[in-house]
């Protein structure tokens, strides 16, 4: 899976408003159906994971080529939450241009759990203390 887009502090209205206010940086996460059925369906609803497909198989073929990851998410570093996305997502004329910040080099990881421990460069905005990151994840996650 690649992470090619970061959104720093993410609020993006489909998250839930208690989560919200913590404003947790969000991946934008491209899979293949084969990467999106072992690492990222298991966390999802049935609904999420039918959005997803039909998602999915939308922009399997895009008029021109295949793409190899047609599978997207938006996906808070600390999994409190998983959208199905379209691959054009990030680059919607209707979102704010500055929310996603383009990652160099792309990013690769093989579970989702790797997205927790991604370092990012710092950027102005200040940390969030220990206490209220811990706060906010989800319960009885299992690897």
């Amino acid at each position: 899976m690649l992470i090619r887009f970061v959104w720093r502090h993410c609020d993006y209205e489909r998250i839930r408003e208690n989560l919200r206010k913590f404003r947790v940086d969000a991946f934008f996460l491209e899979a293949s159906r084969e990467e999106a059925e072992e690492a990222v369906f298991p966390f999802l609803e049935r609904d999420a994971i039918s959005e997803s497909k039909r998602l999915g198989l939308k922009y399997l073929w895009n008029g021109q080529r295949i793409l190899a990851r047609p599978y997207c998410f938006l996906t808070a570093r600390d999994l409190s939450y998983i959208f199905s996305e379209s691959p054009v997502f990030p680059f919607d004329d209707l979102r704010n241009p500055g929310m996603f910040e383009k990652l160099e080099p792309v990013i690769s990881v093989d579970r989702l759990r790797d997205i927790r421990y991604l370092s990012m460069p710092a950027d102005d905005e200040v940390e969030m203390e220990e206490e209220d990151f811990y706060d906010h994840e989800l319960d009885g996650e299992s690897e």
